[in-house]
């Protein structure tokens, strides 16, 4: 994946969060961070795949955003939380806006 990145104009990722109320969406700007000793690269959250990208490929995307929605729990279950089902089209239209916006 880092070498996408890495060739991309622009970047938006899409994740789930536990650090903000279900539902919550929030979308803002992200740059590389620092990776952390020992840290396996499964585990890295998009700001690392950022560094990683600009480490090995010596480039990174002109802009990358973060989009996420709060998840409020991430147990095994079928389907999707109330919450996070009525956030899915407002964080649609702020997909699509920003992707516009990326392109425009």
């Amino acid at each position: 994946m880092a070498q996408e990145i890495a060739a991309a104009e622009a970047v938006i990722f899409v994740d789930c969060s536990l650090d903000q109320a279900p539902g919550q969406i929030l979308l803002r700007e992200l740059s590389p961070a620092p990776l952390r000793p020992g840290l396996v690269t499964h585990h890295l959250g998009a700001a690392e795949l950022l560094r990683v990208a600009q480490d090995l490929y010596e480039k990174e995307p002109r802009r990358a955003c973060l989009l996420t929605i709060g998840a409020g729990s991430i147990e095994l279950g079928e389907g999707l939380s109330p919450a996070i089902r009525d956030a899915l089209p407002d964080a649609e239209d702020l997909l699509d806006f920003t992707v516009r916006q990326l392109l425009g």
